[in-house]
């Protein structure tokens, strides 16, 4: 009886190390994918209508990027920047992991002054790219969210926010406008941005807004397990063409 059970003992041992050691084996064929998740969220004196659902949405929008973190652990290094604009850029935090991120405060976003959104754009692509430009396997998402028309920019124009945009575009970088009281879609279309989505200007309308950007952002974290294993192998020019072709076809809000 003891034998048995000794001999048990060890079969289930070798399972474990066999487990384990094809476990090993498929971890190194992945190639983790860092996802910049940049945020650029509108907080000029306009917005306090609406505070309380920016602030709801954003936590909402970080929960689903917490969530891909732990189901794709594996294949994706979820970095995110939270960028705020009034007549100043703030960055509230900068490529931090998501793991580590706390939700945002009713202190942290108080709307007030006017509305740099070119300099906003135009700072935080800046550093962004220039990672983007270090790493070997790396992309990102980029949703800008305003209630209103640049106003108070004095360092970017709009020329060299489209160039930057362009370029990142080409990079395989997926840009998201979400917009109220202008016209979104001339908005858009000025910075060369294709997925847009336009809210009422209420508390209920940038709810709704958020609310189907949220789901965008499943899916998107969802495709992107996919587009791991697609790339394994490629060079860096290969896979960022990928993410570019890809981006046009799948795009960002349902249609």
């Amino acid at each position: 009886m003891k034998r048995s059970i000794l001999f048990l003992l060890a079969i289930m041992c070798l399972a474990g190390c066999a487990k384990r050691a094809n476990q090993s084996a498929t971890d190194e064929n992945v190639e983790v994918t860092k996802i910049y998740n940049l945020v650029i969220l509108d907080r000029s004196g306009s917005m306090m209508p609406l505070r309380e659902a920016a602030i709801q949405g954003y936590n909402e929008t970080l929960e689903v990027i917490r969530n891909a973190q732990k189901q794709y652990d594996l294949e994706q290094q979820n970095l995110v920047t939270l960028t705020l604009f009034n007549n100043f850029v703030t960055d509230v935090y900068d490529c931090d992991t998501v793991q580590n991120l706390p939700n945002l405060l009713k202190q942290d976003y108080r709307p007030d002054g006017m509305t740099a959104m070119l300099d906003a754009i135009g700072l935080s692509l800046g550093k962004l790219q220039s990672k983007l430009n270090k790493l070997e396997n790396a992309t990102a998402v980029v949703t800008i969210i305003s209630d209103g028309l640049e106003n108070a920019s004095h360092i970017y124009t709009l020329d060299r926010v489209v160039k930057l945009i362009d370029s990142m575009k080409n990079q395989g970088v997926m840009f998201v406008f979400m917009g109220t009281n202008q016209n979104v879609q001339q908005t858009a279309s000025a910075l060369h941005i294709d997925e847009y989505k336009v809210f009422e200007y209420s508390t209920e309308g940038m709810k709704r807004a958020w609310k189907s950007g949220i789901k965008a952002s499943a899916d998107y974290y969802d495709r992107m397990s996919q587009y791991n294993k697609d790339t394994r192998g490629m060079t860096k020019e290969e896979r960022n063409n990928y993410y570019r072709d890809r981006n046009k076809k799948d795009g960002w809000f349902d249609k």
